[in-house]
């Protein structure tokens, strides 16, 4: 079985596949990356992916016409060569190219993976030429993996695709949880000085993600902001690179909170862990998700997780078991539901303990993997 993996973004390629990779290549797999290339990514990729190929192709995030015929020949050379008997496509630019690409060269086995719909917004969808470029792409695949089932029926529901295309594997999320080591609190070291000094007798509202207004960056400082008006004794942990080009620093300004006193901003971390042990709840009310990857971590390391009832999140978190969800864009439901978290811990700490149990019983990564090793057995015996 050759394998070909197609990102748009390195640091998905890094996120997504660690443990996965190594599983198939111990099936006999022989697996090829297809990413851009970068100064931190691909290195660290290959560091822990020594027998994965890796070839770079430099997609562009944004609707280029050149750049991007220049991407679909270089895709059409890779595929001829690698001769590949399964691509499976990731990001939305990587995922329509690599399946034109793919359906040019009659290739057979073509699998989008669903991380989430960029014309999605909420509960709803945005009929725009992002949303025929989605749609095309689940046109062109042969096979569709949603991340989450809820995730599965909007996109059915909204016509992206039929639903005899489209199927999630096991529970959802692209790779499981690393609940053993990485998301577990019996691992991580949470004697840092600063931090401890930091969080002393404070009640830490953690968000992590790219700080964006998809992510909801906006509406997690009102809620800050909120709390900071009651007079409650909160500060805020931002884990995630920036990517607002200076909106950040306005919202924190509009709404009366400064760095390092109301809010610490940590950057990006590849052990977001070490910083999300200090967190009493993750506020994550992102507008657009395809399963809710980090609030499913959170609830490992024992953490509740408040946000929006949508589509992808409300698998990664239960509401009123392992966490709490509100109607979308409701700020004040938000401050609400922090608010329950801050007046009654015995809440708190039962939703953490149910998101870890859960997490254990239904993201097993070692079950995602080898139910996808038998996703791919199954399409190469159907052909």
């Amino acid at each position: 079985m050759r394998l070909i993996h197609v990102f748009s973004a390195p640091q998905s390629a890094y996120f997504f596949l660690i443990g996965q990779l190594d599983f198939m290549i111990s099936k006999g797999v022989e697996v090829t990356v297809i990413m851009p290339s970068d100064k931190e990514f691909n290195q660290k990729f290959k560091v822990i992916h020594p027998n994965v190929n890796v070839i770079n192709i430099n997609f562009e995030r944004n609707v280029s016409f050149r750049r991007d015929l220049s991407c679909l020949i270089k895709l059409i050379k890779v595929f001829k060569k690698v001769n590949p008997s399964i691509i499976h496509l990731h990001t939305p630019k990587a995922s329509l190219l690599g399946a034109l690409a793919a359906r040019i060269l009659f290739k057979k086995n073509i699998i989008y993976q669903m991380h989430g719909l960029v014309s999605a917004f909420g509960n709803n969808i945005q009929k725009g030429l992002l949303y025929w470029m989605e749609r095309m792409t689940c046109s062109l695949s042969t096979k569709i993996y949603a991340v989450s089932e809820s995730l599965k029926q909007f996109a059915i529901e909204n016509k992206y695709c039929d639903k005899r295309k489209i199927s999630v594997i096991e529970n959802g999320t692209i790779n499981g949880i690393d609940y053993k080591i990485q998301f577990n609190t019996s691992n991580i070291n949470q004697n840092n000085i600063e931090l401890n000094k930091i969080s002393d007798n404070k009640f830490i509202i953690g968000f992590v993600g790219r700080i964006l207004e998809d992510k909801g960056i906006e509406d997690y400082l009102i809620t800050l902001s909120k709390c900071t008006e009651e007079k409650l004794p909160i500060i805020g942990f931002v884990i995630g690179p920036d990517e607002s080009q200076g909106k950040f620093n306005e919202l924190l300004n509009k709404y009366n909170l400064a760095r390092n006193i109301n809010i610490y901003v940590f950057g990006q971390q590849l052990q977001p862990e070490n910083y999300m042990v200090y967190f009493d709840i993750l506020l994550l009310p992102t507008k657009r998700e395809g399963f809710g990857l980090v609030g499913a971590e959170a609830n490992a390391l024992e953490i509740p997780v408040v946000g929006y009832d949508i589509p992808g999140f409300r698998d990664a978190v239960l509401s009123e078991e392992t966490g709490l969800l509100v109607d979308f864009e409701n700020t004040d439901k938000l401050f609400e539901a922090v608010l329950r978290y801050y007046k009654n811990p015995s809440l708190k700490k039962a939703h953490g303990e149910n998101g870890r149990r859960r997490v254990i019983k239904d993201f097993d990564s070692s079950l995602i993997w080898k139910s996808l090793y038998h996703e791919y057995k199954k399409l190469l015996n159907e052909k």
